[in-house]
């Protein structure tokens, strides 16, 4: 499959519900698009900087102050005078008690200018993977992927070159002179999650090392959210500062690759929680829910009327009524819904076992709520629940049958868009009683259908078998996961208050 894309920027339900949480936190680690936790700092390794100059360098990585992994970059320079940066990682966290093991890998290629010429990226979280390799081709980036067994190409136009998180550093130290208060506007792309963005980068001070050596903290600016890096003027990375307590440390190779014994492995759905003020009862009940906004910009929530509307700092949610209304055939019109029927490289909707699918539960099928309800019904029966931290691929998600919300939600959206219904991707927030005592809200996806012109985009839940979606599910972003990374830019930060609360 070739598409060209104009550059653009068994645990039950319960467990599932901050699976938006689980990719944006891999996606978090292998790109360090993060904030600033300067309360959970590890000292950087005095011996790891007294060799001086180095192409290597060891980095401990951290989870609130916990060691959870490890990981190592190197460069070479090539006999043409560009460089081989190659960079590898392994970490382990738990989600509601299941252990994960992530590793990433990966290679890129810079000329003597420092221009990007091609990468590779590998991505592991039992039981799925991802490989990437792109190459720039005069105006194009030319990207091969293999997911779930599957090949695939996708061509992306490119203004000029883009970096990615490996080489970013490599591009820094490459500039003629680095002093506080220079700003950078460099093109960015992420293998991870294949989203092409502006990266700004700003020098906001200078430290001096115990080694007498000078080094500058550059902001790095993103998607909305933003990371400290400490990096010497060769480019070596010394520490990375992020949300959620994450930070790389520089350290020795004995010192990075030593794990700490007795302590349990880090709970990254119990810290990322989002906090409410006030209680809610029987959420999946709720058709109504009226919140303050705390902790962030209002207009970092969507605004969607009339089904979520943001007035001041309060947003109300509402679960549309279904009964009432006119039948909307199940094909929609592939010219008008053209973006929201084709495929994406994570949602291969022509591919032959998802057209199958699609039409063995609904071909005969002639009302498009019918069709819905049958598909979510169908994906939340059929998939074994169970957090995943990899990249979600509809069409691997339909063999192995098995995730978290992410999963779920991907399975439904190729399969409603190979059946004709027009779907999309929303991320944002949903209320769970079942964790805590009070309960919160939790990182979650879910898809949203075309009802036609008398209700437009409505919200289904196949993680928790809802149609339509309770109205805790508070909407941030729209997208695959190249837009969902923008909600880093709320982790740490966003909260509620509970204003009221409507049940039919």
């Amino acid at each position: 499959m070739v598409r060209r894309t104009p550059l653009s920027t068994r645990p039950s339900a319960l467990a599932l519900v901050e699976g938006g949480g689980l990719v944006i936190f891999v996606a978090l680690l292998a790109l360090m698009i993060v904030r600033p936790a300067e309360d959970t700092l590890v000292p950087i390794s005095v011996e790891a900087l007294a060799a001086g100059e180095t192409t290597e360098e060891w980095l401990g990585i951290y989870f609130e102050g916990q060691k959870v992994g490890y990981a190592v970059n190197t460069r070479v320079a090539t006999v043409d005078g560009g460089t081989l940066v190659q960079n590898h990682s392994a970490f382990t966290v738990a989600a509601f008690g299941k252990i994960n093991n992530i590793v990433s890998a990966g290679t890129a290629v810079l000329d003597s200018d420092g221009v990007l010429q091609v990468f590779d990226a590998f991505l592991e979280a039992d039981p799925v993977s991802l490989n990437a390799r792109g190459e720039v081709r005069g105006g194009s980036l030319v990207i091969s992927l293999l997911q779930g067994g599957e090949h695939s190409e996708l061509v992306l136009d490119l203004d000029e070159p883009p970096q990615i998180a490996a080489t970013m550093n490599t591009w820094i130290a490459a500039q003629e002179e680095i002093k506080v208060g220079q700003t950078y506007e460099v093109p960015y792309f992420s293998p991870t999650t294949l989203a092409q963005d502006t990266m700004t980068l700003k020098v906001v001070d200078t430290e001096v090392l115990p080694t007498g050596e000078e080094a500058h903290w550059i902001e790095r600016s993103v998607a909305g959210v933003t990371t400290r890096a400490l990096l010497t003027p060769a480019g070596d990375l010394l520490r990375e500062e992020g949300g959620f307590g994450t930070a790389l440390v520089r350290q020795t190779r004995e010192e990075a690759l030593a794990m700490p014994e007795g302590h349990d492995a880090v709970d990254i759905i119990s810290l990322s929680s989002v906090k409410l003020e006030g209680q809610l009862y029987r959420p999946r009940g709720l058709n109504k829910v009226s919140l303050q906004i705390l902790g962030v910009e209002p207009e970092r929530i969507r605004h969607e009327p009339p089904l979520q509307t943001v007035q001041g700092d309060v947003v109300v949610v509402t679960s549309p009524e279904l009964g009432r209304r006119a039948s909307v055939p199940r094909q929609a019109d592939p010219e008008q819904f053209a973006e929201y029927l084709q495929g994406t490289p994570f949602m291969p909707v022509d591919h032959r076992e998802i057209q199958e699918a699609a039409q063995d539960l609904v071909g005969d099928f002639s009302d498009r709520l019918l069709a819905v309800t049958k598909l979510n019904t169908w994906v939340y029966e059929t998939l074994v629940k169970t957090p995943v931290m990899g990249v979600p691929n509809a069409l691997e998600v339909l063999r192995i049958r098995q995730g978290d919300c992410n999963e779920h939600t991907a399975l439904m959206v190729a399969l409603s868009r190979a059946a004709g219904i027009p779907a999309r991707i929303a991320a944002g927030v949903v209320f769970s009683d079942r964790v805590t005592d009070t309960g919160a809200f939790y990182y979650h996806a879910w898809p949203e259908i075309w009802m036609g012109d008398e209700l437009g985009w409505i919200s289904v839940d196949p993680t928790f078998g809802q149609v339509p979606a309770d109205a805790t599910h508070v909407k941030i972003v729209e997208g695959d996961l190249d837009r969902q990374i923008e909600i880093m830019g709320v982790m740490g930060r966003l909260g509620f208050k509970l204003i009221a609360a409507e049940a039919p």
